[in-house]
């Protein structure tokens, strides 16, 4: 109420009546327009510090200590762009305050705080702003000015994100000795299909005995092609993206050599030098050999290598000199640089000391050894592995391997063992029942070497496979393969037996050690294999993103291979938990990326329970990509549950449970495409209120393999995105895979649900059927979280989401998608009041 001071005249009358009342009008006209600028006042005050707001929370990073003096400024700062009735708004009229926009697990809520707890960063900011303006007619009433006052809270909006990323064999395979993998086969014939071809750049390898017959890379069976087609500019593969990568032994596409990436000291001692030396190039021949024994030459030849006894005697008849003296004493050759050292040698020394075949697998009966057709037999039924013998050989002079072996938090070996227990003589026993590290370590390794490597599910995998990757045997002449001759004094052998040639079988070295690692699945998580390598540095990228710019995102980091099933033997899965929950400790999630999170005290082995997390690309011998797994861990890290969350914050970290009602969830997914395994919790699903329902996959919880089909894993995306009563989300854009038979979800129409996809990895290099089917269930996958998978990298709208090319741009595409998803709508800050 506006009160006026009255005058009286002298008299009365009808003349003072009127004067009294042309006041009054005047005063109620001059009080209405001031009232109406006080209603543009109070806008233009709201939406300086609705701004001003937005600004400081935009400021506020993930980081600890925070910028709050910049906030502060900056909040200030964008008040001050603005002008109240024309007047500017000073510094001294605004005040900022900064605190958390803090969920409350009791009553499933957000609310304001302006304190923030240890566990929290800095997220929300509120404005005040108190404003004086001057009058204009309401000054004859006495009114100078008059207050506006207007207040603002902004927060970054919370959202919940599960990052599912694969792990599975397939993501390494780039950096292998050999192509062979189905992906690669492009249908066109030998002479342009890179698969069954060798991936190694490096042009210094062995070019002696058999491996003289090189370079013909449209017949990978009748050479040895130790060089890539990818390296030599002549060849119509030189320019195929997908071949070429192997970095074991040389740095390839500006990633380190991998037999770098090991050491030989203890625990906690600094070291200076890599754990592998290569042979000295001073050291090499003409043919690239180091030292040792040398092949022979055909009879009346010096350049020629003889490929059998006959070629060498010109005679099929036993030769006593020839049969006396043998080679030299070494019993063993060196190959160049990485290569290491190999028993193999054709013809074998007839000398009974020196002949590997009786010395290192207990038989002079080549068919032992070989089948007819020359190929390399499987120990079981046929011959026995002397691994003591071959253990002595090893660490004889000159010795590839040094005594102790780490990366990455996992100790391979502190020694090379002298034997490996008796019971693993039994080539059919499983090597999970070796209690000593060492001995598993190199027994496996052995049975690798030989070709004959025994999966935890006790089948044998060859080399030529995608589990053994440094390529099948070859012919070198004519194959034969007889039994020995018989009489009172015969020959050592049959003179013109000739098996199949190895090409890295037989050689004990570091490059075959790190293909060992790599295709068991045991490769340290710091190991350079290019695929994962360069997606890690990526997403460390992306993650310290999160942590700058989104400090009320909490993120999961789930990692997906196949996972340790019900009765499943030791090594025969991985990641059955997220390796991370739901959290805002960014750094140690990155740190995870590349060491065992439960590493930081003690030694990991390769097969302990406690190194099943260690981020390595798992199991090449096996269907090892189980997507829907991922998407099951994902459900669970959204969850609310009490249930996970009181197993999450004891023993078993990576459960789930943290999940928060009102949050915003996002799933960003990165896979090379080739989901191919089933799983099924026998438990079941455990349906719950509110948002705490449940697969039921928690530590001791059995799991059954079963046969992939899309149709569960669109299920299971489906059930994420389903609303809390169970149906699908109708938001536009959201295409349900199954809408009337899902499980209760955390979409809301207004909150979907939201997935995006990326593809990476060499499969989206080039066209493929792999490639087709790939990206057919991504755009699937992403239909169903409500984007769009596009069908090239060339797409204007969302072909970022395609992270191929150079290893460095996909390191910097992996990036650039992650930054694209996370400021994608809705806004990340909103106003809260």
């Amino acid at each position: 109420m506006i009160r006026l001071n009255q005058r009286r005249g002298p008299s009365g009358g009808v003349a003072p009546l009127v004067a009294v009342s042309m006041v009054a009008l005047t005063g109620m006209a001059a009080l209405a327009v001031d009232v109406g600028r006080i209603a543009v006042a109070k806008v233009e005050c709201q939406s300086a510090a609705d701004v001003a707001a937005m600004t400081g929370a935009r400021t506020l990073d993930g980081v600890m200590p925070q910028n709050l003096a910049s906030a502060t400024t900056n909040a200030k700062n964008a008040a001050g762009y603005y002008k109240v009735m024309g007047d500017p708004i000073a510094s001294t009229e605004v005040t900022v305050q900064h605190g958390s926009y803090r969920y409350d697990r009791s009553k499933q809520q957000f609310s304001p705080s302006y304190s923030v707890q240890s566990n929290e960063s800095y997220n929300l900011t509120k404005v005040t702003i108190n404003k004086s303006c001057p009058t204009t007619f309401a000054q004859v009433l006495g009114y100078s000015a008059f207050k506006v006052a207007a207040t603002a809270v902004a927060a970054h909006r919370p959202r919940d994100v599960a990052i599912v990323l694969d792990y599975s064999g397939s993501m390494n395979n780039e950096s292998d000795l050999w192509n062979c993998e189905s992906y690669l086969d492009n249908g066109q014939g030998s002479t342009s299909n890179p698969n069954n071809t060798s991936n190694n750049q490096e042009t210094v390898y062995p070019k002696f005995g058999h491996y003289s017959n090189d370079k013909n890379y449209s017949n990978y069976t009748n050479y040895a092609n130790l060089l890539s087609p990818a390296a030599d500019a002549s060849n119509p593969l030189s320019n195929d993206p997908r071949i070429g990568k192997s970095n074991v032994s040389i740095s390839a596409l500006g990633i380190p050599a991998m037999v770098n990436d090991f050491w030989s000291n203890n625990r906690g001692a600094s070291s200076t030098a890599s754990a592998f030396t290569a042979a000295s190039d001073a050291a090499l021949d003409s043919t690239n050999r180091a030292g040792g024994d040398k092949y022979l030459f055909k009879s009346g030849s010096t350049t020629v290598y003889a490929a059998t006894v006959q070629d060498y005697t010109g005679s099929t008849t036993k030769n006593t000199a020839f049969e006396t003296s043998g080679y030299a004493t070494l019993g063993y050759i060196q190959g160049p640089r990485y290569w290491g050292k190999t028993f193999f040698v054709w013809p074998p020394d007839p000398r009974a000391a020196y002949d590997w075949r009786q010395l290192y697998f207990g038989t002079k009966d080549n068919t032992v050894l070989w089948d007819a057709s020359g190929n390399w037999r499987s120990p079981s039924g046929y011959y026995t592995i002397n691994y003591k013998a071959i253990l002595a050989w090893i660490k004889a002079t000159p010795n590839p391997f040094p005594s102790q072996l780490r990366s990455g938090n996992i100790l391979y070996y502190n020694l090379i063992p002298t034997d490996v227990p008796a019971s693993a003589y039994t080539h059919t026993q499983l090597n999970s029942a070796i209690t000593d590290s060492n001995q598993r370590f190199w027994k496996e390794y052995i049975d690798y070497v030989v070709g004959s490597w025994r999966d935890p599910f006790n089948g044998v995998q060859t080399p030529g496979n995608p589990s053994m990757s440094y390529g099948p045997d070859y012919t070198f002449g004519t194959v034969k393969i007889s039994s020995p001759p018989t009489g009172s004094t015969p020959a050592y052998m049959n003179y013109a037996d000739n098996p199949k040639r190895p090409r890295h079988r037989l050689w004990f070295g570091p490059m075959t050690m790190i293909q060992f690692m790599s295709d068991t699945g045991i490769l340290p998580g710091t190991a350079h294999d290019i695929s994962m390598y360069s997606m890690k540095a990526g997403l460390g990228q992306a993650l310290e993103d999160i942590q700058n710019n989104h400090p009320n995102d909490l993120v999961s980091m789930i990692l997906f291979s196949r996972p340790l099933f019900n009765g499943g033997a030791s090594g025969t899965g991985a990641f059955n938990l997220a390796q991370y929950s739901l959290t805002n400790n960014i750094q140690p999630m990155i740190n995870s990326l590349w060491v065992p999170p439960n590493s930081g005290t003690s030694d990991v082995r390769p097969w302990d329970a406690n190194g099943s997390q260690t981020p390595r690309a798992f199991g090449d011998w096996c269907s090892n990509t189980t997507s829907v797994y991922g998407f099951m861990l994902a459900y669970n890290q959204f969850s609310c549950s009490n249930t996970l969350q009181a197993l999450d914050l004891s023993t078993a970290a990576g459960v789930g449970g943290e999940g928060r009602v009102g949050a915003q969830r996002l799933i960003v997914y990165e896979t090379d495409g080739m989901a191919n395994q089933g799983v099924t919790p026998a438990n079941g699903f455990s349906t719950s209120s509110n948002y705490s329902s449940y697969y039921q996959i928690q530590p001791g919880q059995t799991l059954n393999s079963v046969g992939y089909t899309d149709a569960n894993l669109f299920q299971t995306v489906q059930n994420i995105c389903n609303t809390s009563s169970g149906a699908a989300v109708s938001a536009p854009g959201v295409l349900p895979y199954s809408p009337n038979q899902g499980r209760p979800g955390f979409g809301t129409p207004g909150k979907p649900v939201t997935i995006h996809c990326l593809a990476f990895g060499g499969i989206f290099e080039s066209p493929s059927s792999v490639q087709t089917s790939s990206v057919a269930l991504l755009q699937q996958v992403s239909g169903i979280g409500g984007t769009v998978f596009p069908s090239s990298a060339s797409d204007p709208a969302n072909g970022f989401k395609w992270c191929i090319g150079t290893l460095q741009q996909r390191q910097s595409r992996l990036v650039n998608a992650f930054q694209n998803i996370m400021n994608l709508k809705p806004v990340p800050i909103t106003l809260i009041q």
